[in-house]
């Protein structure tokens, strides 16, 4: 401007804080999430699509997170309870090998994945891929194991599932029970 004055220029008023983070969706009340259980088989579809069993997406809403879980399986966590585990493993020291491992094995794969109006939700395919779950095809339909376990569910390819499950072994049981001092009284 003639004059020497200077104008600022100010960027109009949005209205929205850029550094306010959203409040996280609110988990379940109580402990509804430890105690998830339960078994059930569904049908995966042409497009990697499974349903989720009713009493389960009563728990989850409209969204839920997958990632790797151990012995080729997927877990699926309540988004919520997927922010506390990331947090918690976000918090490792970096320098550490096992932190590393540990962060790209649940972390790196993870994925947001919505639950349609139908309860279905679709297995990213590198998912689909680590836990060997294949598409259908016209001579061989794909099944997939949901279970329910404390905090999580647990998406096996069913002949993943009867493969870990028949190598356990009841002395392993008491075993894994007695380092873990667990004691069940009734």
């Amino acid at each position: 401007m003639p004059g020497g004055s200077k104008v600022e220029e100010k960027a109009p008023d949005s209205g929205l804080d850029e550094n306010r983070v959203e409040a996280p969706e609110q988990a379940p009340e109580g402990e509804a999430l430890a105690a998830l259980q339960g078994y059930s088989e569904h049908s995966v579809d042409d497009k990697g699509r499974i349903i989720m069993p009713q009493r389960f997406r009563d728990l989850f809403g409209r969204s839920c997170v997958m990632t790797q879980g151990w012995n080729r399986s997927l877990f699926v966590f309540h988004p919520v309870t997927w922010q506390r585990i990331r947090s918690q493993l976000a918090q490792l020291p970096f320098m550490s090998e096992e932190a590393v491992r540990l962060q790209r094995f649940f972390i790196s794969p993870a994925t947001d994945v919505d639950i349609d109006s139908q309860g279905r939700l679709a297995i990213p395919a590198h998912l689909r891929d680590w836990a060997r779950i294949a598409l259908p095809t016209s001579e061989t339909p794909s099944v997939v194991v949901i279970i329910g376990a404390p905090y999580r569910l647990e998406v096996w390819s069913k002949e993943r599932w009867k493969e870990a499950n028949s190598q356990i072994e009841d002395g392993a049981v008491f075993q894994a029970a007695a380092a873990l001092g667990v004691r069940l009284e009734l």
